[in-house]
């Protein structure tokens, strides 16, 4: 039966401005909100003066859980942030049982419209919970206000279902798609008509328009909310970008802009893949969203050799089949990916 748009979970959604201050009219008294450092100051004259805050420093899940017994009393969670903030406060909500409610300050990524949390277990992005916030609240204003290169950032998580369909029907070829996820071409294709729709409104997204955030918020909906409506089937939403991000992570011990780390993978992945490298390389150049590595305080040796090594990465690592179980990087891939992407940027 092929998979159709209403089967997600459709997270409530509530689009407007100056949502933040009405929390104390709606949310459970004894609220913790679950927010980052340098964003505190900035939103704390908004929400009220007894709320506890939480002020994430670490995402792996052993030190989160060591956290928990501090906040046993809270009788609601308010997340406020970006990704960590917004998979801190779904970690706490689902081990601690308590409601949640989830103001993104960016379009950074999906996190916000996804059940699991992605925390980390000796590095290694794992992604664990369940948490459905009762609503989400996209504030114009706050959007507007974030950092510039964190919004435009979260087209990785939604150009990634580009390259996450690509590692998929190139698994379904080769006859090695794994038995609980059979390449389903209805749900391939809303994936891919949700990133083309992006790709064709690079202008709104770029300026941020009302329109813009729509379109974003819609596919990084998808991106979320789908994992789990297609039974926890990831094969449509992403693949080699990621697993090029994950293994960066890994092998470097840094932390990146997840969306200027995916989207490196996006072009790797792409030119992996032989497919709208250059078409996907031109928008994120519209975007002014630099995805050369010392732009993210990587080096070209680093990403040389992590490529080098995510065969071995996606074996260990037990990743569903793609690209990169296959393909022989060279020194010649590697020397055309660095000279198409740098003479991209400059």
């Amino acid at each position: 039966m092929p998979f159709q748009e209403k089967n997600i979970s459709h997270f409530p959604i509530i689009f407007g401005r100056n949502l933040l201050s009405e929390v104390a009219g709606f949310v459970m008294p004894k609220i913790l909100v679950v927010t980052m450092e340098d964003l505190w100051p900035l939103f704390k004259n908004e929400l009220p003066n007894e709320v506890e805050v939480y002020l994430v420093s670490s995402l792996e899940r052993s030190y989160l859980e060591s956290e928990l017994p501090k906040f046993e009393h809270v009788s609601s969670i308010v997340g406020l942030g970006g990704g960590q903030a917004i998979d801190v406060a779904k970690y706490f909500s689902w081990r601690l049982n308590k409601p949640l409610v989830q103001f993104p300050t960016s379009l950074s990524v999906d996190a916000v419209f996804g059940h699991r949390s992605g925390v980390r277990e000796n590095s290694i992005v794992r992604y664990v919970g369940w948490a459905i916030p009762q609503s989400i609240y996209i504030d114009y204003g706050i959007i507007e206000a974030a950092p510039r290169l964190l919004n435009v950032g979260g087209i990785g998580d939604v150009f990634c279902f580009f390259t996450g369909v690509m590692d998929w029907s190139y698994a379904n070829r080769q006859g090695k798609c794994e038995k609980r996820w059979p390449y389903d071409d209805s749900l391939a294709q809303i994936s891919i008509r949700k990133a083309e729709r992006a790709l064709n409104s690079i202008t709104e997204i770029k300026n941020l328009t009302p329109l813009g955030i729509e379109i974003m918020v819609d596919a990084l909906k998808w991106g979320g909310a789908s994992y789990h409506a297609a039974g926890w089937n990831p094969r449509h939403i992403e693949g080699v970008e990621h697993f090029i991000f994950y293994a960066l992570e890994a092998q470097t011990g840094k932390k990146f802009l997840h969306g200027q780390a995916v989207c490196l993978g996006l072009i790797l992945g792409s030119m992996m893949h032989q497919q709208r490298t250059e078409v996907l390389l031109e928008a994120l150049v519209q975007l002014g969203l630099d995805i050369r590595p010392e732009s993210m305080g990587l080096s070209w040796e680093e990403v040389n050799s992590t490529m080098m090594n995510l065969k071995e990465f996606v074996h260990r690592e037990n990743l569903p089949y793609g690209i990169s179980n296959d393909f022989h990087v060279t020194n010649s891939f590697l020397n055309r990916a660095r000279q198409q992407i740098e003479s991209a940027f400059e």
